[in-house]
C-alpha cells in the first residue's frame, strides 16, 4: 500500500527541512543587524518558486522530481538530472551531520570521538528512513510542537532574565538601502529556503491535496517569522558582531539565562531540542534521496538501499572538509553560490518553461 501523508505532516516536515540547522547559525552576516528584514522579504519571495514546484507536480501528480523530470528532458538528460538530485539530498545530508556532530563534540560530549557520535546518529537514522516516510511524518508531528515550543519558550526565559536582552542592539533598522540589503542577502533564498525543493520528492504523498498551496503558503511565511526572530534574540542578545563571529549563536544566546539560582545553564536542553531537530532533517534529506534512487534504478531492497546509503552519508560527512572553518567555507560560498542555485531554481524553471513550449508545439 501506497504510503500517505496529511497536511499537517508535510507542513512539519517543511518547516523542520529548513528550520533543523538554520536556527543553528547566524546566516548572511553581510546584511549585520538587517538580517531579519531579509530573512522575511526572502521567505514571501520564494514563495513564488515553491508555486513552481507545485506547478510542476500539478502537471504530473503521481511523479516525484527524479520521475518527471525523464518526461520533459527525455530519457537521458532525465536521467542524469534525476541523479543530481540524489545527490544534492545525500550531500545535504552529510553536511547537516557534520554540523551536528561538530556541535555535540564541542558543546556536550567533549571528549567522544566524532566518529562515534556520527555512527550513533547515522544508525538511527538509517533505521526511522528504513520504516518510511509515514513513520518520520508520525514522528515529526511531535517534533515540530517541540521545536516550536522551546524556541518560544527561550525568548520567555530570556526576557524574563535580568539584563539579558538588550533592545538597542538592533537598531539603526534598515541602516543600508533596502535594494543593497536583499542583494547582500540573495543566499538566504538558496539557504535556508532553498532546501525547500526536498518537498518535490515527498508531494505524491500527501492525501489532501487540494490543502497543497495554502499549507506551502503558511509554512512559508511561519518559517521566515520563526528564523527572523532567531536572529532578533542573537542580536538582541549578543550583538551584531559577536552573534556572527560565534558558530552557534543560539547555544551563547540561551547561556545568558539566569532565573535566581535554579534556573541556569540551559544549553544542554536545547543541544537536545536541536539534535532532535537535525535528526528529522538528516531523515527527511537522506529519505528524498534513497526514494529517488529506488524510483530511478527499480531497486526492491530497501532496507540494504537504506544501509549503503546511510554509510555513504556517514563516510561523506567526514571528508567533505578536514575542519570545521573549512566546512562552513565550502557551504557558504562554493555550496550555495555554485550547487543550490541551479539545483532549487534553474532545473524547476526551465522544466515548467519546456513542459509549457512543448504543449504549445503540440497545439
Amino acid at each position: 500500500m501506497k504510503e500517505k501523508l496529511t497536511s499537517y505532516q508535510i507542513l512539519a516536515i517543511m518547516f523542520l527541512v529548513p528550520y533543523g540547522t538554520a536556527s543553528l547559525f547566524f546566516l548572511a552576516p553581510d546584511t549585520k543587524n538587517d538580517i531579519w528584514v531579509a530573512l522575511l522579504f526572502y521567505s514571501i519571495v520564494f514563495i513564488i518558486m515553491q508555486m513552481v514546484y507545485i506547478s510542476l507536480f500539478n502537471k504530473y501528480p503521481e511523479d516525484s522530481i527524479v520521475t518527471y523530470l525523464p518526461k520533459i528532458y527525455g530519457k537521458y538528460i532525465g536521467f542524469i538530472l534525476g541523479i543530481i538530485y540524489m545527490w544534492f539530498f545525500a550531500y545535504d545530508a552529510a553536511r547537516d551531520l557534520r554540523d551536528f556532530t561538530e556541535l555535540t563534540t564541542s558543546f556536550a560530549l567533549i571528549r567522544t570521538p566524532a566518529y562515534i557520535i556520527s555512527s550513533i546518529f547515522i544508525v538511527i537514522i538509517t533505521y526511522s528512513v528504513y520504516k518510511g516516510i509515514e513513520n518520520i511524518g508520525n514522528m515529526v508531528q511531535i517534533g515540530f510542537i517541540v521545536v516550536i515550543f522551546f524556541s518560544i519558550l527561550a525568548f520567555i526565559l530570556l526576557s524574563i532574565s535580568k539584563g539579558a536582552l538588550k533592545f538597542y542592539n538592533i537598531y539603526p533598522i534598515l541602516h543600508m538601502n533596502f535594494i543593497k540589503l536583499i542583494s547582500k542577502g540573495w543566499k538566504l533564498s538558496m539557504f535556508p529556503y532553498g532546501e525547500f525543493i526536498t518537498m518535490t520528492m515527498l508531494y505524491p504523498f500527501l492525501m489532501q491535496k487540494s490543502k497543497l498551496n495554502k499549507t506551502v503558503i503558511f509554512v512559508s511565511i511561519l518559517e521566515g517569522i520563526f528564523i527572523a526572530l532567531n536572529h532578533i534574540l542573537f542580536i538582541v542578545t549578543l550583538g551584531y558582531e559577536f552573534a556572527s563571529s560565534t558558530a552557534y549563536p543560539l547555544l551563547e544566546a540561551v547561556r545568558l539565562i539566569h532565573i535566581g539560582d535554579f534556573l541556569n545553564r540551559l544549553d544542554i536542553i536545547f543541544i537536545v531540542v536541536l539534535m532532535l531537530g537535525g535528526f528529522f532533517k538528516i531523515s527527511i534529506l537522506m529519505y528524498a534521496s534513497a526514494l529517488g534512487i529506488s524510483q530511478v534504478f527499480k531497486i526492491k531492497n530497501w532496507g540494504l538501499l537504506c544501509t549503503i546509503l546511510g554509510v555513504l552519508i556517514l563516510i561523506t560527512s567526514f571528508i567533505i572538509a578536514d575542519t570545521y572553518p573549512e566546512h562552513m567555507y565550502i557551504g557558504w560560498n562554493i555550496a550555495l553560490t555554485y550547487i543550490f542555485p541551479p539545483i532549487v531554481i534553474g532545473i524547476p524553471l526551465i522544466s515548467l518553461i519546456i513542459y509549457y513550449f512543448k504543449k504549445m508545439i503540440k497545439t
